[in-house]
C-alpha cells in the first residue's frame, strides 16, 4: 500500500515537472515573442499598427482667383464632391460600384481616371472613385451609406470659369501633368495654357495633409493632426468684364479677333477670339472624343487668333508707310499722284481698290480714302530693307512680349528674309504690294493694335494682361509733327465725308480716329480684271477678303486702342468699323 502511494507520488511529482517545464518553456517564448514585437521591433510593428489606425489625405491647394480690372472674378473656383474609398480596400471598388451605378452614373471617362488613380504611388490613403458628384447623387448616397464601408464624399476646391467661352483663350485652363516628380501631387491641376500657365506659380499654392482615425468598421472617428493646404494667390489682370462679354457678343457667328489696348498703360483691355471653346470641360477633364472634335474642327476653336492668327494687315499698314515716307525719306506730303484705277510697274499693272480711281490725291487724302495707287508711287522710291527697319518699331514683324504663351511673330519681309525663304532675290514689284500691307506681309491683330497705340501715343508701349502698378514707356523717337500728321490722317478716315470709315463714327462729342483694311486673300486673275472683279458675296467663303480696322479714342487724348479682324467678311467699312465703334462708344461712355 505504501509502495503504490510513493509510486503515484512519484508519478504525480514527474507530471507536474513535465508540465512545469512546458509552462516555463511556454513562457519563455511567449516573453520572447513579446520582447521580439514589442522591444527589438517596436518601431517596425508600431507604425504598421499606426498606419491600420490612422489615415493619410492629401490636401490640395485652392488656386488663386483671376480679377479683372475692376475686381470682377472671371476665374474662380467651386466645390467639388468626390466619391472616395480607402486605396487598402480598393478589391471592394468593383462590388461597391455595381451596387452604386444604378443611383450614381459611372462614365467611361471615370472608369478611365479611376484606373489611373489606382495605379498612382503617392502618399495619400484615399483613392478617388468619381468626381463631380450631383447634387442627387448626394443625397442618395447619404441615404445608404452605412451599407458601403470605407466609402467617404470628400470636397475639393476645382477651377471654375463662369463665362467660359468669352475668355477661353486669354485665360487658358488647367490640366494634369504626367512628369510630376513629386507623385502624391498626381491629382493637382497646374496651368496649362494662357494666364493661367502664365502665372501657374503665383496661383499654385501649396499642398497640405491631415491625420485622421479610423475604427475597424472603417468609419473616420476623429482628426488626429494637419497642416494646413495654402493657398494660390490672387492675380488682377487689366482685362475689362464687360468689354469682353460685349465683344464676344459682337462676334458671334464671326471667326475673328478683338483687341483693346490702353493707349497710357498698355494694359490689355481686352482680347476675344471666335470662334471659342468651353475651358470648364479642359478642367473637369476633357473627353477623348470631345478633343479630337475641337481639333479637326476647320474653324480651328483652339487658336487664339489675337495672338496667333496671322493675317495680312491690308490698308491698315499704309500708315506705317505713309508715316516711313515723311520721317525717313522726307516726302513732302502734299505732293499729289493721279490715280487712274491703276498703276503700271515693268510689265504689270497694280490695281486700286476703286476701279475708276480717285483722281488727283495728296496723302492725307490717300490714307483718307485708302488710295492704293498713291502708295504704289510711293513704293518706287522706298527700299524694303529701310521699310522693314522702321516696321518694328511698330512692333510689324516682331513679338510684342505679350504675357501669355504662343504668341506668333508675324512677318515683315525683307531682301535677306526673300533669299534666306524663298531662295530669290528681292523684286521691286513686290514693295509695291507690300506698301499696301499685301504680299508677304503678316500680322496679328494684338500687333496691329500695339502699332496703332503707339502712334497715338507716341510712346513704346508694352502690352501687358497683368495689372501693374507702375509703368513708364520710352519715346518713339519720331518727329511728333510726322506722327500727328499721320494722327490727322486717320481722324479724316473717321470722321469726314469719303472717308472709308466715315459710317462708323461715334455718336458722341469724342472723336475716334482709325483705318479700315481689307486683307487679299486670294489672287485676282488677268482674266477676272477684265470681265469684271467677283464680289464677296459671290465668292465662296474661304475665298472672301478679311475685314479689317485699327483706331483710337478720343482722338485728342488718346485712351483706347482698338483691332477688329472678320475673316472673309469683306470690306473694313462694313463689318469691321461698325463692330469697332459699338464697342469704343460703350468704352468712352463707360470708363473715361
Amino acid at each position: 500500500m505504501i509502495t503504490r502511494d510513493l509510486s503515484y507520488t512519484q508519478k504525480v511529482r514527474r507530471r507536474s515537472l513535465i508540465l512545469g517545464g512546458i509552462k516555463s518553456l511556454f513562457t519563455i517564448v511567449v516573453c520572447g515573442k513579446l520582447y521580439y514585437l514589442q522591444i527589438l521591433n517596436k518601431s517596425k510593428y508600431g507604425k504598421l499598427s499606426d498606419l491600420n489606425r490612422t489615415k493619410v489625405k492629401i490636401l490640395y491647394p485652392e488656386r488663386g482667383v483671376i480679377f479683372d480690372k475692376f475686381g470682377i472674378p472671371i476665374a474662380s473656383n467651386r466645390l467639388d464632391y468626390q466619391l472616395t474609398i480607402f486605396k487598402e480596400k480598393k478589391e471592394l471598388i468593383n462590388r461597391y460600384i455595381s451596387k452604386l451605378k444604378n443611383i450614381i452614373f459611372f462614365s467611361q471617362r471615370d472608369y478611365q481616371e479611376l484606373k489611373k488613380n489606382l495605379s498612382i504611388k503617392d502618399s495619400s490613403d484615399f483613392v478617388i472613385l468619381k468626381k463631380n458628384l450631383t447634387w442627387d447623387e448626394l443625397e442618395i448616397f447619404e441615404l445608404v451609406s452605412s451599407k458601403f464601408p470605407f466609402l467617404f464624399i470628400t470636397k475639393e476646391k476645382v477651377r471654375s470659369y463662369e463665362n467660359k467661352f468669352i475668355y477661353s483663350h486669354v485665360l487658358g485652363y488647367v490640366g494634369y501633368k504626367n512628369d510630376l516628380k513629386e507623385q502624391k501631387l498626381n491629382n493637382l491641376k497646374f496651368g496649362i495654357s494662357g494666364l493661367e500657365k502664365t502665372f501657374d506659380k503665383k496661383l499654385l499654392g501649396t499642398d497640405g495633409w491631415i491625420k485622421l482615425e479610423t475604427n475597424s468598421k472603417g468609419r473616420i472617428k476623429k482628426e488626429l493632426n494637419k497642416k494646413l493646404a495654402i493657398p494660390g494667390e490672387n492675380v488682377k489682370t487689366n482685362l475689362i468684364a464687360s468689354m469682353q462679354e460685349l465683344s464676344h457678343k459682337l462676334l458671334k457667328g464671326i471667326s475673328g479677333a478683338v483687341v483693346v489696348l490702353d493707349c497710357k498703360s498698355g494694359g490689355v483691355n481686352c482680347m476675344v477670339s471666335t470662334p471659342s471653346f468651353d475651358n470648364d470641360e479642359f478642367s473637369n477633364g476633357i473627353s477623348n472624343d470631345k478633343w479630337n472634335q475641337l481639333v479637326t474642327d476647320e474653324s480651328n476653336p483652339l487658336l487664339n487668333r489675337s495672338i496667333s492668327g496671322l493675317y495680312s494687315p491690308g490698308s491698315t499698314y499704309k500708315l506705317i508707310t505713309a508715316l516711313f515716307a515723311i520721317e525717313k525719306m522726307g516726302f513732302d506730303y502734299s505732293k499729289e499722284f493721279y490715280c487712274p484705277g491703276h498703276v503700271e510697274f515693268g510689265n504689270r499693272k497694280f490695281h486700286c481698290w476703286k476701279k475708276e480711281g480717285h483722281e488727283s490725291v495728296n496723302l492725307i487724302d490717300a490714307i483718307k480714302k485708302s488710295c492704293d495707287c498713291y502708295f504704289y508711287n510711293l513704293a518706287k522710291e522706298i527700299n524694303i530693307d529701310e521699310l522693314a527697319k522702321f516696321s518694328k518699331k511698330f512692333s510689324i514683324g516682331e513679338l510684342t512680349g505679350i504675357d501669355i504663351p504662343d504668341e506668333n511673330y508675324g512677318l515683315m519681309p525683307n531682301s535677306e528674309w526673300k533669299i534666306k525663304n524663298r531662295n530669290e532675290k528681292w523684286q521691286k514689284g513686290e514693295t509695291l504690294n507690300t506698301v499696301i500691307g499685301q504680299g508677304f506681309t503678316l500680322s496679328t491683330p494684338l500687333q496691329i493694335t500695339l502699332m496703332t497705340a503707339r502712334i497715338a501715343s507716341g510712346k513704346k508701349l508694352e502690352p501687358k494682361i497683368f495689372k501693374r502698378n507702375r509703368y513708364f514707356f520710352e519715346n518713339l523717337e519720331i518727329s511728333e509733327k510726322n506722327l500727328n500728321f499721320i494722327r490727322k490722317s486717320m481722324y479724316k478716315v473717321v470722321n469726314e465725308y469719303q472717308g472709308t470709315a466715315y459710317s462708323s463714327k461715334l455718336n458722341n462729342k469724342l472723336k475716334m480716329a482709325g483705318k479700315t483694311g481689307t486683307s487679299q486673300v486670294r489672287k485676282i486673275s488677268k482674266e477676272e480684271r477684265e470681265s469684271g472683279v467677283l464680289k464677296n458675296e459671290e465668292l465662296i467663303y474661304k475665298l472672301r477678303d478679311h475685314s479689317l480696322f485699327t483706331g483710337y479714342a478720343p482722338y485728342d487724348n488718346p485712351k483706347y486702342a482698338i483691332t477688329v479682324v472678320a475673316e472673309h467678311m469683306g470690306n473694313g467699312s462694313k463689318v469691321a468699323a461698325p463692330i469697332a465703334k459699338k464697342i469704343m462708344d460703350f468704352a468712352l461712355k463707360k470708363y473715361s
